[in-house]
């Protein structure tokens, strides 16, 4: 009986080397990975190793990105994380291996299809603050990375883009300049712009990308009818808009909207002031010379016949 419960105990405690062996190997090969890359940190940094903070905090920060990516994506996050520590740090800038403390181990990733050139943008916009929380509230890998090179072309501004207008939005910051991402982004506009029909907010974002002098504006207050607007001529307007023919409309620097009607009446209107001034000059030479033509006439024929009665 003895022997059958310590043959027992025996296989229980091989079972539980056996499955143990697994994680005391995978923690084992993580602890290695954590050492190389907190070496290779202090490598890259060479003299400057007091600016990151020592081996100490080289170490919490490798493992603190390894751990993040593994718990966000598995074994192969782990492994995607050292790759592009490892790509950081192989540029050799020290800024760049600073910002490695203020990042998350899941936004790194995101840098897989970035190329060498691009890499030092992307990750100084990761390390901005607030950044990474909003990337993580999109709701896919393509429109966080499609954000986070949009808040790198347009910061402050390309990461809301995505966040108001999704994959409409991603487009647009790949093509808008600074003031036109404003416009569609300023005060209310993004709940009255998603608030029209797909079609017309398709319409409304292409014609606004049509042309880089182009901007949104209300037509009314900060909710009004919108408009897209470009050197004052409308190039889309909604439905529930009217406006006269060739109506300009501008937005003074205080948001004020004036509308400036110019149709064919109101300018023929504008022009006879001008037009009779313009033509007064010549209009009163004329009525000279006609004057003075006449009484030569007159005369010439009453010298003619006073001449002919004394004859």
């Amino acid at each position: 009986m003895k022997h059958r419960f310590r043959t027992s105990l025996v296989k229980i405690a091989i079972g539980v080397t056996v499955i143990l062996m697994p994680v005391r190997s995978a923690r084992a090969q993580e602890a290695e990975v954590v050492t190389t890359i907190a070496r290779e940190i202090m490598e890259a940094l060479g003299n400057e190793t007091a600016d990151f903070g020592g081996e100490a905090v080289a170490e919490q920060t490798a493992k603190r990105l390894l751990t993040e990516a593994t718990e966000f994506a598995g074994s192969a996050g782990g492994q995607i994380a050292k790759t592009q520590v490892e790509r950081i740090l192989a540029l050799g800038s020290e800024p760049l291996i600073l910002d490695l403390k203020s990042i998350s181990g899941k936004s790194l990733p995101l840098l897989v299809d970035a190329s060498d050139d691009e890499l030092p943008l992307l990750l100084a916009t990761l390390a901005r603050p607030g950044i990474e929380d909003g990337l993580e509230s999109l709701g896919s890998t393509a429109l966080q990375k499609a954000a986070l090179a949009g808040e790198t072309r347009l910061p402050g501004v390309g990461l809301k883009l995505v966040e108001h207008y999704g994959e409409e939005g991603a487009q647009l910051a790949t093509t808008l300049n600074e003031d036109q991402a404003n416009s569609v982004i300023a005060a209310l506009r993004p709940n009255a712009i998603n608030s029209l029909s797909a079609g017309e907010r398709s319409q409304l974002l292409n014609a606004l990308a049509s042309r880089p002098d182009a901007r949104v504006f209300n037509l009314e207050g900060l909710t009004g009818p919108l408009v897209v607007v470009a050197s004052g001529i409308v190039v889309w307007h909604g439905i529930d808009v009217t406006l006269s023919p060739d109506e300009h409309v501008t937005e003074l620097p205080d948001g004020t909207v004036v509308r400036e009607k110019t149709s064919v009446g109101s300018r023929v209107t504008a022009a006879v002031p001008a037009a009779v001034h313009e033509l007064s000059t010549p209009l009163k030479w004329t009525g000279i010379s006609f004057a003075v033509g006449t009484s030569l006439v007159i005369g010439f024929i009453a010298w003619r016949w006073e001449k002919h009665v004394r004859s």
